[in-house]
């Protein structure tokens, strides 16, 4: 049963209208207050070279974690997703990468993901155990830029967590349709129209949306590491998850699926409340027997 917390949360996105203008958006976000760094937690420039900033708090340290916010490509910021940074840092004990990537419409993909794969190899760089969690577009990112690591032959993270992410873009999946009246966060069919054409450069076709640099469902999952995916069955993006497990598991990746109940898009990464919560211990507990984290 979903918290008062969420029902809360979903009927007050259910009275907001859609924002079409991302500038319009980003202004909106860019007034809400940020979260304030709870006792003992400090944030700091990551000295990598790109936009990015380090959490770290008492007794965190490795594996790092590298959190890529959401906001479909769109909209975010390191900066908003402070609160999802801070509840890795304590839940998880692990220092947290939270770097900027450019956005859409101004640029267009796959200017996101190339910006992603930089920061990923700086950071393997500088922190040889990595995690990457993303949340909505993040979880796609984070996808994408380990299939390219791979591909370009470098060093892996030890672990990827998606929450909601999108398979591919442009993909067209029966919950886009179906779950348009549950999904009060984003409210609209990612498939095409006037919201991948703020994604999308002019005239790109078929190959451009099937690229696994920026479509992860299309690349090779053969020797990808452990994998955590966590989606609602009420939201738009339910069966993107569903087609990235699938892929995932024929491969031969260690995937766990945690499927939330009525729950908001990305709502694993919505600190906040309570089910987020208990979705990060179970992230932490599949980490801990993967070998990934230790055992507390």
């Amino acid at each position: 049963m979903a918290s008062l917390v969420t029902h809360f949360l979903n009927g007050m996105f259910k009275r907001m209208p859609i924002i079409e203008d991302p500038e319009l958006e980003r202004r909106q976000n860019a007034a809400r207050p940020l979260a304030k760094p709870p006792r003992g937690i400090a944030v700091e420039d990551a000295r990598l070279g790109v936009p990015c900033e380090l959490i770290s708090g008492n007794g965190s340290g490795e594996p790092v974690i590298l959190n890529i916010h959401g906001g479909g490509f769109t909209t975010g910021s390191k900066e908003q997703t402070r609160a999802f940074s801070f509840a890795l840092c304590k839940l998880l004990k692990c220092k947290v990468l939270a770097p900027d990537y450019r956005l859409a419409p101004e640029h267009k993909l796959p200017a996101s993901f190339a910006d992603c794969f930089e920061v990923y190899k700086r950071a393997i760089k500088v922190y040889p155990r990595l995690i990457l969690v993303g949340g909505s577009a993040g979880g796609t990112l984070a996808l994408a830029t380990v299939l390219r690591a791979k591909e370009e032959g470098l060093p892996l993270p030890a672990a990827v967590a998606a929450i909601s992410p999108l398979a591919g873009i442009g993909m067209d999946l029966p919950s886009h349709k179906t779950n348009l009246k549950t999904d009060y966060m984003l409210k609209r069919d990612p498939s095409g129209g006037a919201l991948l054409q703020k994604l999308i450069p002019e005239g790109a076709g078929e190959d451009f949306l099937k690229d696994p640099k920026i479509s992860p469902v299309y690349g090779d999952f053969a020797g990808f590491p452990p994998l955590f995916l966590a989606a609602s069955d009420s939201e738009i993006l339910f069966d993107d998850s569903k087609l990235l497990l699938e892929t995932a598991r024929t491969a031969g990746v260690k995937c766990f699926f945690l499927i939330g109940h009525r729950q908001l898009h990305a709502w694993a990464s919505i600190p906040q409340i309570p089910e987020a919560r208990s979705a990060l211990k179970k992230m932490r507990t599949f980490l801990q027997n993967e070998g990934v984290l230790k055992k507390s």
